[in-house]
C-alpha cells in the first residue's frame, strides 16, 4: 500500500475543511430559522455545528474501534455520525429546495401578475399616444379653418397652447410606454433559475449534492487514517532483522581482522593500563564459559594488547 505523499494529504484535508463548512453552515442557518429568540438561535447553532463537525471524525474513530475490537462501542460511533449525518443532510436538502422553490415562486409572480400589468400600460400609452396624434390633427384642422376665414393671429394661438400641451403629453406617454417595454424586456430575458428543470429532477439533485457532502469528507478522512500497528509491524521488523543482520556481518568482519570479538576489544580499550582484565570477567561480558574467555585472552596476549604475569591478565 502507498503511502499518501504530503501534499496530497494536506489538499484533501482542504476539501474536508471546505465541505465540512458548507454542511456546518446549513445546519446552523436551518436551526436558527426554526427558533425566534436570537440568544438560543445562536446558541443551538453553534452546537449544531459542533455536532456536525464531530460527524466527520466519528468514522476514523470508529474504524479504529473496530481495529481494537469494540465492536459496540463501534457501532455506537457509527450510529452517531448516521444520525448527525441525516440532519446534515436534511438541513442541507431544506437550504437548496427552499432556494430553488423561492426562485420559481418570484419567477411566477412576476410573470404572474407584474408580466399583464406592463402589457396593459404599455397598450394603453400607445393608444394615449394615438389619441393624442388624433387631437393635433383636429388642431390642425381648426387652426386652417381659422386662417381661411382670416384669422390667422387666433389659429397660431390655438396651435401654440394646444399643440404644446399635446407634444408634452405624448412625450410623457411615450417615456412610459418605453420604460414598460424595457422592464417586460429585462423581464423575458431572466429567467428563473432552474426554470427548465423539472422540479422531480431538481428534488433528487439536491438529495444527491447533500449525501455527497457527507459522504465525500467522511471517505477522505477514514482513507488518511493511519494504518493500524499490527499493519506496520511487518515493515518495522523487517527492518530491524536487517539492522541486526548488518550488525551481525560488521562484528563478523571486525573479528576476522582481528581475532578478537568487538566486545572484547571494547573492554580492553576501556581498562586502564596496567588494570588486570579477569577471565570471569570476560566470561561475563560476552556471556561465554570460561574455557574460552582464557583462551581469548591469551589470543589477546599473543597480539600484544594484554600482557600475562604471575596474577593472570593485566592491559597493555
Amino acid at each position: 500500500m502507498h503511502p499518501i505523499h504530503q501534499h496530497h494529504r494536506w489538499a484533501l484535508l482542504a476539501m474536508v475543511a471546505t465541505l465540512a463548512g458548507v454542511t456546518a453552515t446549513s445546519v446552523a442557518l436551518a436551526i436558527s430559522a426554526l427558533i425566534d429568540n436570537t440568544l438560543l438561535a445562536v446558541l443551538f447553532a453553534s452546537a449544531a455545528v459542533v455536532l456536525d463537525l464531530f460527524k466527520y471524525i466519528a468514522w476514523p474513530l470508529a474504524l479504529g474501534l473496530l481495529t481494537m475490537r469494540r465492536i459496540l462501542a463501534a457501532l455506537l460511533m457509527m450510529a452517531c455520525a448516521l444520525a448527525l449525518g441525516a440532519v446534515s443532510s436534511w438541513a442541507t436538502y431544506d437550504r437548496l429546495m427552499t432556494s430553488i422553490i423561492t426562485s420559481r415562486a418570484e419567477h411566477q409572480v412576476r410573470f404572474g401578475l407584474r408580466q399583464p400589468e406592463l402589457l396593459e400600460l404599455r397598450q394603453a400609452e400607445a393608444d394615449r399616444i394615438e389619441q393624442l396624434d388624433a387631437e393635433a390633427l383636429a388642431v390642425h384642422q381648426q387652426a386652417n379653418a381659422l386662417r381661411e376665414r382670416g384669422m390667422v393671429t387666433r389659429a397660431l394661438e390655438l396651435e401654440t397652447a394646444a399643440l404644446a400641451r399635446i407634444d408634452t403629453q405624448r412625450q410623457a406617454a411615450q417615456v412610459r410606454r418605453e420604460a414598460a417595454s424595457q422592464e417586460l424586456t429585462a423581464m423575458r430575458s431572466q429567467p428563473a433559475k432552474a426554470a427548465g428543470l423539472p422540479l422531480q429532477l431538481a428534488t433528487l439533485l439536491c438529495l444527491g449534492f447533500a449525501a455527497a457532502l457527507e459522504v465525500v469528507p467522511a471517505l477522505i478522512l477514514a482513507a488518511l487514517r493511519p494504518p493500524p500497528a499490527q499493519q506496520r509491524t511487518p515493515v518495522a521488523a523487517t527492518a530491524t532483522r536487517k539492522q541486526t543482520e548488518e550488525r551481525g556481518q560488521k562484528q563478523a568482519e571486525t573479528e576476522q581482522e582481528t581475532g578478537l570479538p568487538p566486545a572484547l576489544q571494547q573492554l580492553i580499550a576501556g581498562t586502564a593500563s596496567g588494570a588486570k582484565v579477569a577471565v570471569r570477567q570476560v566470561a561475563k561480558e560476552l556471556q561465554i564459559g570460561s574455557a574460552k574467555a582464557t583462551k581469548l585472552l591469551q589470543q589477546a596476549a599473543e597480539m600484544g594488547v594484554l600482557h600475562k604475569t604471575a596474577g593472570g591478565y593485566v592491559a597493555a
